[in-house]
């Protein structure tokens, strides 16, 4: 039995099928694929009445808690019609990375470690309205409006 499996690994084709093979799957371990951390959020910022607030500023808070240690953030005024826009968030990251990382932070942090990806939308600095906040959770559409109560 030794002796044909060493007969075998003598073998030019196999001992190539099997470089490419390794290949391959170290190019997967590797490859930094792309991961979402917020989808394009578009929403409306409207008053309890429902009409729209234009006058506020509105800062999407993002970050991936396993892979940053600080959040990012984005400024935007709403239009007219109450309503603003933030582009998908991204980043990326390779299948050996994310296991690494995964590992890492679970010895350091136990099973409390937070590892998903995290946003919100908080709507401030009217000084007729109070500031609101829109959370976003993975598995789910971010919310698209936010209801600010005015101060008077």
């Amino acid at each position: 039995m030794l002796v044909q499996w060493q007969n075998f690994w003598q073998d030019r084709r196999f001992r190539t099928v099997v470089a490419i093979v390794l290949f391959l799957l170290l190019a997967v371990l590797i490859y930094p694929f792309q991961l979402t951390i917020v989808p394009a959020w578009q929403l409306r910022i409207i008053d309890h009445r429902g009409s729209p607030v234009h006058e506020i500023n509105v800062t999407e808070h993002w970050q991936h808690w396993l892979f940053e240690n600080n959040a990012h953030d984005d400024v935007r005024k709403p239009g007219l019609d109450g309503h603003v826009s933030f582009p998908e968030r991204t980043m990326r990251a390779s299948l050996l990375n994310r296991l690494l990382t995964t590992v890492r932070r679970m010895a350091s942090e136990g099973r409390h470690a937070k590892r998903e990806p995290a946003a919100s939308v908080v709507a401030w600095g009217s000084k007729d309205h109070e500031t609101s906040v829109a959370v976003y959770r993975k598995g789910e559409l971010p919310p698209s409006q936010i209801i600010v109560h005015s101060l008077r």
